[in-house]
């Protein structure tokens, strides 16, 4: 993974209309901003912040299942545990995930 480029707030706020349009484009990356080369803030387009936020919920809720089947005392089969990771990584949903869980018991 390489450095991210960080521009300067004066060439932040010099190129803001370019750097708003650039976020906004498809498939592109957050802008770091910062003093002395640093980053000290991050710009992206809110369908990336919310990519991340649903992301982050989603493993979050992955981690509060399986801790709560392990309160219980249970061991998630591989399966299942392979099932948690693909919502975790947004490859499955809850939906599929239930169907998936309720044909193997022939629900």
């Amino acid at each position: 993974m390489r450095p991210p480029e960080v521009l300067s707030f004066r060439e932040f706020r010099a190129g803001l209309a370019a750097t708003l349009k650039r976020v906004q484009s498809p498939g592109s990356e957050p802008v770091f901003v910062g003093a002395h080369r640093r980053p000290e803030a991050v710009v992206m387009s809110v369908s990336h912040y919310e990519a991340l936020v649903a992301a982050a919920e989603r493993r979050e809720a992955v981690a509060e299942a399986l801790a709560s089947v392990r309160a219980e005392g249970l061991e998630p089969s591989a399966e299942a545990q392979q099932l948690f990771t693909a919502v975790a990584a947004g490859d499955l949903d809850t939906d599929e995930l239930r169907e998936r869980v309720l044909a193997r018991y022939h629900r």
